[in-house]
């Protein structure tokens, strides 16, 4: 009877967790058809809402393949809005590299820390880190070269690299 009731338990909670599985990804589902507006621009509301959404998912099923998936467009959509702090980007992105190394957005998602800290938190000291972080990760990885630019770039204006890419194409027509 024991044996039966263990049983019986085990049986509702498999049952209550795979329906929250299923609640959760028609939230998903519904929220990502709400996401742009008409403008083509994500809604801040939704975006915000399916972040949180793709984070709960991936946290609760962590050994699911589409967690780091999912992991990711949270991430991406968290670098996309217009937003005051991206804390949560970098946190997004430190899950992705911590949680799964060795998955093949992994170094697409230290390369955006980089990104959110030199071009959207203006933290060059933190950029240069996590761009070093994924040159000693990821030594082969088909970015390296536009991670060593970024690297070699840190701090220099928009208008500064405009400069030095006009000087290089005229220098180069004179040849």
């Amino acid at each position: 009877m024991k044996r039966l009731l263990t049983l019986l338990s085990i049986l509702v909670v498999v049952f209550f967790a795979s329906c929250g599985n299923d609640n959760t990804m028609k939230k998903i589902q519904e929220l990502e058809s709400k996401m742009l507006g008409n403008d083509g621009m994500i809604k801040n509301d939704v975006g915000l809402e399916l972040i949180d959404a793709y984070v709960l998912y991936a946290e609760k099923n962590s050994k699911d393949e589409i967690a780091p998936d999912y992991l990711f467009k949270a991430l991406d959509i968290s670098v996309n809005l217009k937003l005051n702090d991206y804390s949560k980007s970098i946190e997004i992105a430190d899950m992705i590299v911590s949680r799964y190394p060795d998955h093949n957005l992994a170094p697409m998602a230290l390369y955006l820390k980089g990104f959110v800290y030199e071009e959207l938190m203006h933290s060059n000291y933190n950029a240069e880190k996590a761009y070093n972080e994924f040159l000693e990760k990821y030594p082969d990885n088909p970015m390296v070269e536009e991670v060593k630019t970024s690297l070699k770039n840190i701090g220099i204006s928009n208008l500064e690299l405009i400069r030095r890419f006009e000087m290089m194409e005229s220098t180069t027509d004179i040849r």
